[in-house]
């Protein structure tokens, strides 16, 4: 699970981080037209794709002067990160609410192959629904991971390395349980499955598939790489 906030954590990545207390009536104004800003960009980035918007377009839906928006940020690209950074983040938070709570579900129920799938492809389902809702705009996004300078990629790869480590945590628990081979290296699965979610992402404008497919060509390649690792039995069939 996430840890708590910080008491003073941002609203967003470039939001000023004053007490609210210690807040003059310049601090309060700049906080305002920061939200009004993300809230414009968020509602356009769901309406056209990235490409197509413009700062004049934000700055005028946010009632700003474009000048006035790039005291707040040094490019539209900085935009995409704040939108769709803080909208995974919070995403991710779901995740591992509703990852817990299926653990709680399972308890009591003897350990099994089902169980481990049941977990990964939840995170996974979540994923895809998070690239669905804005297809050409998540993926720009998701691409940002691959960007060599660390101030592009830093956010994106921090969240692919959190679905990572919760997966590496339910194939452990999976071993422990007896139902996974333990000789199978745990992160370099999870590592696997991640990248498998990304090409499938890659491949889907490339092949011309639909992004409402993407679950359902998602899941058989996840599913061939995690069923052969399950243990056998004496007699050689599937553990249950």
């Amino acid at each position: 699970m996430t840890s708590p906030a910080a008491p003073c954590e941002p609203v967003v990545q470039y939001a000023l981080c004053v007490p609210a207390s210690d807040q003059g009536p310049r601090d309060v104004a700049r906080r305002e037209r920061l939200d009004r800003i993300r809230v414009a960009a968020t509602e356009l980035l769901l309406e056209k794709d990235f490409t197509s918007i413009t700062t004049r377009d934000i700055a005028r839906r946010a009632g700003v002067a474009e000048a006035t928006l790039f005291r707040y940020i040094k490019g539209k690209q900085e935009l995409l990160t704040m939108v769709y950074a803080d909208h995974l983040d919070a995403q991710l938070s779901v995740v591992e609410e509703e990852d817990a709570r299926i653990v709680a579900r399972q308890a009591g129920l003897p350990p099994s192959m089902d169980a481990v799938l049941e977990r990964i492809f939840h995170i996974y389902q979540r994923r895809c629904a998070f690239y669905q809702a804005s297809p050409h705009n998540a993926s720009l996004y998701l691409r940002q991971g691959f960007d060599v300078d660390p101030d592009v990629s830093a956010r994106p790869v921090s969240q692919g390395d959190r679905t990572i480590r919760l997966v590496v945590s339910i194939l452990g628990e999976g071993q422990r349980a007896g139902v996974l081979d333990p000789a199978v290296d745990a992160a370099l699965v999870a590592q696997n499955l991640h990248g498998t979610y990304m090409h499938e992402i890659d491949r889907t404008p490339v092949r011309g598939f639909e992004p409402s497919t993407l679950w359902d060509r998602l899941r058989p390649r996840l599913e061939v790489q995690l069923v052969p690792l399950g243990r056998r039995t004496s007699s050689g069939t599937p553990a249950p």
